[in-house]
């Protein structure tokens, strides 16, 4: 059996569709997923960084296409869907990953220019993006992971919206475990922590030093004391989607250093 350095190659001959696969958790999940045999499909509407996360997956040995889609139009994640159906016999695998957060405080008022984008991207177009791939992943069934967060169970000031969209992500993640399990399809969502990813540092003077400082300065908010990377949660969501999991559906598993459900001292 062919093997990789995550082990056997369980995404053999399985399709996987990430949105948002172009950087941070999702383009994480987009190599991991390729090096254990998946074909990926990377849906992002940045086409610079979407195509060189295919020419990294290519440089090692895996397969991967780069989609272009706007999830703010609906008519653009419907196109990207009558794609997929055009390339592809089946859909084994997908990742709602793509989302957005800007700050605004209720009192201020500062969250109303900010409401329309973050639910957009982070509601509507993950549920339709969704109901336009069913078809393809009703074909052989398979297994969906939609990325939630540490605040849907937490709430933040000035994050309001993007927490009660993660929440949001919790309940509808139950909702399609129900409505999809006769079709052979599990559904589950995955609930990070604070991640080190581009949203963090990509904006700063210094990226590198910054994402270096957050890699290696100890936090309080969890047990483990640390930040975590990218590809620890991309690790969770590989398993979600193999076959390992075959008994869990309409679960949330937390990637989050045991900040959730423990006492942090």
């Amino acid at each position: 059996m062919t093997t990789t350095s995550h082990g056997t190659k369980r995404f053999k001959d399985k399709v996987a569709l990430i949105t948002g696969g172009a950087s941070g958790i999702g383009r994480a999940t987009a190599l991991r997923l390729a090096a254990e045999g998946a074909e990926v499909i990377i849906a992002d509407r940045n086409v610079e960084l979407g195509t060189h996360a295919v020419s990294q997956i290519e440089q090692l040995g895996g397969k991967a296409v780069f989609m272009q889609v706007d999830l703010m139009d609906d008519t653009a994640i419907e196109a990207l869907g009558r794609n997929v159906d055009k390339r592809f016999q089946a859909l084994h695998i997908l990742v709602n990953n793509a989302a957005i957060l800007r700050t605004g405080r209720i009192e201020s008022g500062e969250w109303l220019s900010n409401w329309e984008p973050e639910t957009q991207i982070g509601l509507r177009s993950w549920v339709l993006m969704t109901q336009v791939l069913l078809p393809a992943i009703k074909e052989e069934g398979g297994a969906i992971v939609n990325l939630s967060s540490e605040g849907g169970f937490l709430g933040r000031p000035g994050q309001w919206i993007y927490d009660a969209i993660k929440a949001a992500v919790v309940s509808t993640t139950k909702t399609m475990a129900y409505e999809f399990v006769d079709y052979g399809i599990r559904v589950n969502a995955v609930a990070p922590g604070w991640i080190v990813t581009e949203m963090h540092y990509g904006q700063h003077p210094d990226p590198e030093a910054r994402k270096k400082e957050l890699e290696t300065t100890p936090i309080s908010s969890c047990i483990m004391k640390r930040r975590a990377g990218p590809e620890e949660v991309a690790s969770a969501i590989a398993f979600l989607v193999s076959r390992d999991a075959s008994y869990i559906t309409g679960t949330t598993l937390h990637v989050d250093g045991g900040r959730m459900g423990m006492s942090v001292r």
